[in-house]
């Protein structure tokens, strides 16, 4: 089972589902959004990359939603790319190994960091 950062040791995950965040494409917002589709293979839009997903449906995908809520962009799937989001997001794609996506959130922060004492 993936890791996620909510506790699911005791769960037992049979939907095919998932919940992946998404960076778009001028790295400010983030998409939480639900496909049963593989890795990369959404249909409809496709103006972000991929950093991580989740296993599981809609409950999950609420979840993060109101996890986020103060980061929402409207009722869309998409949010703010706060400071808190962020770490949470280097936490799970290092805990999925995923370091490239890591990697690129890290950048980010480095570059507001930079800009905030310029």
């Amino acid at each position: 089972m993936q890791e996620t950062l909510f506790d699911l040791n005791n769960v037992v995950v049979l939907d095919t589902r998932r919940v992946y965040m998404g960076l778009s494409v001028c790295e400010t917002r983030i998409k939480i959004g639900m496909t049963r589709r593989a890795s990369g293979h959404r249909g409809g839009e496709m103006h972000f990359d991929e950093l991580c997903d989740v296993r599981g449906g809609k409950s999950v995908e609420d979840y993060y939603h109101q996890k986020y809520a103060t980061e929402r962009i409207g009722k869309t799937e998409w949010f703010h790319l706060s400071d808190r989001l962020a770490l949470d997001l280097i936490v799970m794609c290092t805990e999925q190994g995923r370091t490239a996506s890591a990697e690129t959130v890290k950048m980010i922060v480095r570059t507001r960091l930079k800009q905030a004492v310029a």
